[in-house]
């Protein structure tokens, strides 16, 4: 039978893991066109970086955030650490739940002000013949899909291990009776107890 506390534990990991290296990739970029050559503006959870170099590059506080991310997955870590030992699991259970939780909803605060960002791109009027856009990377996908594994992870890890099952005392403390094969009527003993018409023939 698998043990849905050690598979908890391993999606936590996973989605601590996912979400550092997401932190150090490219998540989306925004193309402007109608400068003579494309600006392009690539945005990690950090800073923002643009090409050509002396283009204007939106610096925007609501877009950094790195510190979040890898504190949420500090978090998760710690609490694999004390989950998977059974004396301080009842440790790594909230650990587990509130760095999977701070984790979600930074990705959520983040996705949804992307999709803002993209709605007001998309809303701008078309310069030219092209039109700006915002393309997403590989560093957004990894942000979501660490932040939906550790969720799992989380709530799996608030299982609690079945208690065995205890014995019926009546079963554990049952008498054994042995019966003998011989009609010899002393028993293991050692000491003999004479029959009724015995005692009835002595005066």
């Amino acid at each position: 039978m698998i043990d849905r506390r050690k598979i908890a534990w391993v999606l936590l990991a996973l989605g601590a893991v996912l979400s550092v290296v997401a932190s150090l990739e490219e998540v989306f970029s925004t193309v402007y066109k109608g400068f003579g050559s494309d600006l392009i503006v690539t945005w990690t959870l950090w800073a923002t970086e643009s090409n050509p170099q002396d283009g204007p590059a939106g610096q925007s506080a609501l877009f950094a955030a790195g510190w979040p991310v890898v504190v949420s997955a500090i978090v998760m870590a710690v609490a694999v650490a004390f989950g998977v030992r059974e004396r301080t699991a009842f440790v790594g259970r909230p650990l587990a739940m509130g760095g999977a939780g701070l984790l979600a909803g930074v990705v959520l605060l983040y996705v949804v002000q992307v999709w803002e960002l993209r709605r007001l791109i998309n809303a701008q009027p078309q310069a030219g013949s092209s039109k700006d856009e915002l393309r997403y990377h590989g560093g957004f996908y990894l942000l979501v899909v660490a932040a939906v594994v550790g969720l799992a992870g989380a709530v799996l890890a608030q299982r609690r291990s079945p208690e065995p099952v205890a014995q019926d005392d009546d079963e554990q403390e049952g008498v054994v009776v042995h019966q003998l094969d011989g009609d010899d009527d002393t028993p293991p003993f050692g000491l003999a107890i004479p029959h009724d018409d015995e005692q009835r023939e002595t005066p």
